[in-house]
């Protein structure tokens, strides 16, 4: 019996074996293909512009490890700089030690919380060695939220949808205790995801600096849409003065008032009223504003625990400036001609607030400004859809020195020559008697490729 009791290496150590073996074939393979393609861009580049100065080794960490690969740096005789082709037709800096989409994990770790020594934490645990510190994701989440992104194309619209709201969140050395970050959530409609429904082509707005929320959600709107006089918006919000002025603003604009912060604010007046709570739900859900003012009017002051009368007269005064902003947004669309079959009752801002809250108040954090501006854009454009790309600096307009299309599963099939390229050093035969020979004539003819 003793074949049965041979030491077996248990589940964990054999998945961590594996996934330690597949690093490093994705670090060999990986540094395979980066090297053929630059052994490509030597062949096909413009011999006449870029003249190959020398070859150097590069260290990359990935998600899969760390990766070294040679790659050529060449002369610009154009510009009179020193470029890498390599990294200009893969819109990487050489130089950053961290791949792109290693780094993009990082800053979606730290984005989700809840710190980011936890997001460095959780990095080494999945791939086995340190990757970034705290301090160096936190900087690299700086700097992805601060760079532009650009639209693809702006999109016609006939109706669009704004959640608009505001997070207030602590500030550290700061004169100020805290600030508010309005925000602004744009979308198309609603279209169904499997049996779940989402958002249509979500965008968020941050208003940043000085000026006026909707003069900047204006400018915001115009870069990405297609507007005129006959494009309608539909806003939800919660009732803020701030937030009611979109209607002087806009040519055609629907302001909603949102039922989630109608209903709690009702739940804590006539909550005790079993019937009445009732009664004021479905005319919620119905939105159906005569009914649900004609229900608030029956209910007395009386009926109110004393420490909630006044405020109970204040607030029945709030609904009767706001009945217009209960009714359904639908009924408006429907007599303009407009198709509502697809769309559905607003009310996502809080939703939206939770998520943006979640991360920025747990736990107590402080921030400063620009820390918590940068957490708040990485946070939308993770959850953004649709059409926006990232700028990357230096690569807006790069030169394409590499123009056929690549075949990674032929890349890493066939074997190319292991092929040195042109090394900085010396030539014996053209520094010593022989260079007026045949063959030091004709590499003398060669200078420049």
């Amino acid at each position: 019996m003793s074949h049965f009791t041979t030491k077996m290496p248990t589940m964990k150590e054999i998945e961590q074996w594996l996934f330690r073996k597949m690093q490093e074939e994705f670090a060999k393979a990986m540094a395979r293909v980066l090297e053929v393609l630059d052994q490509q861009i030597l062949e096909q580049r413009n011999r006449e512009r870029y003249r190959v100065k020398e070859e150097r080794e590069a260290s990359v960490n990935t998600v899969f490890g760390n990766i070294r690969f040679k790659r050529r740096l060449y002369r610009d005789r154009k510009s009179g700089k020193y470029v890498y082709l390599l990294d200009q037709l893969l819109q990487f800096e050489g130089r950053g030690k961290v791949s792109p989409h290693l780094e993009e994990t990082a800053i979606a770790f730290a984005s989700q919380g809840p710190s980011y020594r936890d997001s460095a934490k959780r990095l080494k645990q999945l791939l086995g060695y340190d990757v970034l510190s705290h301090q160096a994701i936190r900087e690299k989440l700086l700097a992805h939220a601060e760079q532009p992104v650009s639209v693809v194309e702006r999109r016609p619209a006939r109706v669009l949808f704004v959640e608009v709201d505001r997070l207030y969140t602590k500030l550290q050395r700061s004169n100020k205790r805290g600030i508010e970050n309005a925000i602004a959530v744009v979308h198309e409609g609603w279209e169904k995801s499997g049996k779940r429904v989402r958002l249509k082509n979500k965008q968020h707005y941050l208003h940043a600096g000085g000026g006026d929320f909707w003069e900047g959600f204006g400018d915001f709107l115009v870069e990405r849409y297609e507007i005129d006089e006959n494009t309608w918006l539909v806003v939800n919000g919660d009732g803020a003065p701030w937030i009611g002025e979109c209607t002087s603003y806009f040519h055609r604009c629907l302001y909603m008032l949102d039922r989630y912060h109608v209903a709690r604010d009702l739940k804590r007046f006539v909550g005790h009223l079993p019937k009445v709570w009732e009664t004021v739900r479905q005319s919620l859900a119905k939105q159906n504003a005569a009914a649900l003012l004609a229900t608030v009017e029956g209910v007395s002051e009386q009926e109110m625990a004393e420490e909630n009368r006044k405020d109970w007269k204040l607030y029945k005064r709030f609904l009767k400036r706001h009945q217009d902003h209960l009714d359904d947004y639908r009924n408006t669309l429907q007599a303009q001609g407009i198709d509502t079959s697809s769309m559905r009752p607003m009310g996502s801002a809080e939703s939206q607030m939770r998520i943006f809250a979640k991360r920025t108040k747990r736990g107590g954090y402080s921030w400063s400004e620009r820390g918590v501006r940068a957490m708040l854009r990485t946070m939308m454009r993770n959850n953004e859809t649709g059409w926006m790309v990232k700028m990357t600096e230096g690569h807006g307009s790069r030169q394409t020195a590499f123009q056929r299309s690549v075949s990674m599963r032929q890349l890493l099939r066939s074997v190319t020559q292991q092929t040195k390229g042109c090394i900085a050093g010396m030539i014996r035969i053209l520094q010593g008697p022989k260079q007026s020979s045949t063959t030091g004539m004709a590499l003398k003819a060669l200078r420049g490729y």
